[in-house]
C-alpha cells in the first residue's frame, strides 16, 4: 500500500509541474471537441440508426476490422522476418570477414590470393564446362530439324531449351 501512495504522490507532483504546459493543449481539445460535436452528431445519429435497421453492415465492418487486424499482423510478422534477415546476413558477412583475416593471417597475403586465384580458376572452368555442355544441347536440338522456338533477347539460347 505504501507504494502505491509513494508512486501516487509522485505523479500527482510531475501533474502538477507539466499542468501549465499541458492546460493549452487540454483547452485546445476541449474547445476542438464542442466545435466539433454538433457537426459531427447527426453523422453519427444517421449511422446508429443504419446499423439499427440494417445488422449486415455490423457484420461487414466487424470482417473489415478483422481483416485490419490480420494484416497488420502479417504486415508485423513481415517486419519481423525481414530484421531478422538483416541481422543474419550482419552475422555472416562479419563472420566471412573474420574467416578472411584469420585465413590471411595464418597463411599470409602472398599464399592466401594464390588459393583464391586458385579457386577462381576451379569456379571459371566449371561454369565454362557447364556452357558449352548446355550449348551442345541447344545445338543438337537444331539440327535434328526441331523447331526451337523464338529467341529471347540477344542471346544463344532459344526458349525451349528444356
Amino acid at each position: 500500500m505504501e507504494l502505491v501512495q509513494e508512486y501516487a504522490s509522485q505523479a500527482l507532483h510531475i501533474y502538477n509541474t507539466a499542468d501549465p504546459y499541458l492546460r493549452p493543449i487540454r483547452r485546445f481539445i476541449f474547445q476542438t471537441q464542442r466545435q466539433i460535436y454538433p457537426i459531427l452528431l447527426p453523422y453519427l445519429n444517421t449511422a446508429a440508426n443504419l446499423a439499427h435497421k440494417s445488422p449486415a453492415i455490423i457484420t461487414v465492418g466487424i470482417l473489415l476490422l478483422f481483416l485490419l487486424i490480420a494484416m497488420q499482423v502479417l504486415n508485423f510478422i513481415r517486419r519481423v522476418m525481414v530484421w531478422w534477415f538483416k541481422v543474419m546476413m550482419r552475422i555472416v558477412f562479419w563472420t566471412v570477414m573474420v574467416l578472411l583475416i584469420s585465413a590471411i593471417w595464418q597463411r599470409g597475403v602472398e599464399r592466401t590470393v594464390g588459393d583464391l586465384v586458385g579457386w577462381g580458376q576451379e569456379l571459371s572452368d566449371v561454369w565454362w564446362r557447364e556452357y558449352r555442355r548446355w550449348e551442345g544441347y541447344q545445338n543438337q536440338g537444331s539440327s535434328q530439324g526441331r523447331n526451337p522456338g523464338p529467341m529471347i533477347g540477344r542471346t544463344n539460347a532459344r526458349a525451349s531449351w528444356r
